[in-house]
């Protein structure tokens, strides 16, 4: 396989890894150079990363992405950063979920139809909130097609603090 000499210096190279510490369990970042200088694109990702990575030790996971993803548009298909997002990606959802609480509540909307109208909702919104209808849970929610896990549980997420749907527990039909 033959690679672009950019794409060969990269694959190289050592760049900011996130890891645990062993025994205590905190994060740590150990920083090594990711790119030869010269190259503005990959010096530029380099400092996308680097505040990404900064972004991920204050656990601002969604700040992370937003960078990752824009060094991902300069460099794309690049495994590390791949990973790197995948990663910010799994650890988001999880916290997005947990703040749902149990994924077989179901959601149902607070709003009358024109409240909803003055919240000037995008597009994305609006789809979710018209699959809410008191009946879905959170979790068969989540699993729409045609939309991310991540992206339907921002929106769930962004719904229920605006006070737009609530949700109650399911019941419990056991004997």
């Amino acid at each position: 396989m033959h690679l672009k000499k950019e794409e060969q210096e990269f694959c190289n190279s050592a760049y900011m890894v996130p890891r645990l510490a062993s025994e205590t369990g905190e994060l740590r970042t150990d920083r090594f150079p990711a790119f030869h200088e010269g190259d503005e694109r990959l010096n530029e990702a380099n400092g996308l990363l680097e505040r990404a990575l900064t972004m991920l030790e204050l656990d601002n996971h969604s700040g992370a992405i937003e960078l990752i993803s824009k060094a991902e548009a300069l460099i794309p298909g690049n495994p590390r950063v791949l990973q790197l997002k995948l990663q910010s990606e799994s650890t988001l959802l999880a916290m997005l979920e947990s703040r749902l609480g149990n994924l077989e509540a179901v959601p149902s909307v607070q709003l009358r139809d024109e409240e909803i109208l003055w919240l000037n909702l995008d597009q994305h919104v609006r789809f979710v909130l018209g699959k809410i209808d008191g009946k879905v849970n959170l979790g068969r929610l989540l699993s729409l097609l045609g939309m991310s896990r991540l992206e339907l549980a921002r929106i769930l997420n962004q719904l229920l603090e605006g006070g737009v749907i609530a949700v109650r527990a399911q019941a419990n039909h056991s004997l």
